[in-house]
């Protein structure tokens, strides 16, 4: 009788003893429990609990008229020396008189150039300016375009008047002093037809069919009309004029840069511009690459 009862005994306080572990047990978990609904979200500080569904904060489109949708870009550092702040931006890169390289950056430059006569033909229209040296995919579209050209103009050949330089030339507002030119980019030609005529003069433009072609079709190869009339900044006999708005300080009808086609086609349809022909420092700006054009400095 008296194992019987000790037995009976033992059970009851497993039993109990049982219980108590589930009872902790499960008051352990419910907490646990409550703290992750809390921590994610799901319980209020009162113990409610509420909805478990995430809220994903939205993001503006970016809109070309409210630049402070246009999220801020970082410039990627140059692999030449001597460039300014925006020669990461590679074939979007600005040489002016506010963003300005030096020999290093120059000499450099030149040693990544193709011979565009040696690989396709393209000649110098004035052999004084030396061998044609541009970025080698700039030059595979040059050759693009000028084929283009050619095509709707049978019979016509279109040259260069000048391509790379290594100097600067000194010619008044026309003409860009060493360490400011953008033929230092290796992305830049000037362009002539010579059955129009040999002189790079705007004045001739209405009889110049390959720059009035070039303006109207060279977006389509990446090209832009580097120094509209609209973006000169004023007179050609005023001091160079390259201001906080975008302005270039130039106008040549001849001088054609390339950007890249998706680039060119924003810039060439006004995309930031309201639907007119941009200036790259406007373009730029308004990405938000450049902050401050007139300083010369980059984001």
């Amino acid at each position: 009788m008296r194992v019987k009862k000790h037995r009976k005994l033992l059970l009851i306080i497993i039993g109990v003893t049982m219980a108590a572990t589930m009872a902790i047990t499960l008051a352990i978990f419910n907490n646990i429990g409550k703290k992750n609904y809390e921590m994610r979200g799901f319980v209020d500080e009162n113990g409610n609990k509420q909805s478990s569904s995430v809220v994903v904060p939205t993001v503006p489109e970016e809109d070309p008229n409210d630049p402070s949708t246009i999220p801020v870009p970082t410039i990627p550092a140059s692999d030449l020396p001597g460039g300014n702040c925006t020669s990461g931006l590679k074939n979007l890169s600005v040489i002016n008189a506010n963003y300005r390289v030096d020999e290093n950056y120059i000499n450099a430059r030149a040693n990544q150039l193709v011979d565009i006569t040696e690989l396709y033909g393209i000649t110098e229209a004035n052999s004084w300016n030396g061998t044609p040296l541009l970025d080698a995919e700039a030059a595979q579209h040059l050759n693009d375009m000028i084929k283009a050209y050619e095509e709707a103009y049978p019979g016509h050949i279109m040259q260069t008047m000048s391509c790379f330089r290594k100097v600067g030339t000194s010619c008044g507002r026309l003409c860009a002093a060493t360490g400011t030119s953008e033929h230092h980019s290796g992305y830049t030609c000037d362009l002539i037809d010579t059955y129009y005529g040999a002189t790079l003069d705007t004045d001739y433009y209405d009889n110049h069919k390959d720059w009035q072609w070039l303006k109207a079709n060279s977006y389509k190869f990446g090209f832009i009309d580097r120094y509209p009339e609209e973006w000169a900044g004023g007179s050609m006999y005023e001091p160079v004029n390259v201001n906080e708005n975008g302005s270039t300080g130039y106008f040549e009808t001849w001088h054609y840069r390339y950007v890249g086609i998706t680039e060119a086609t924003e810039i060439a349809t006004g995309k930031y511009n309201n639907g007119k022909y941009d200036s790259l420092e406007h373009y730029l700006k308004q990405r938000k690459f450049l902050n401050d054009l007139r300083a010369g400095t980059c984001n």
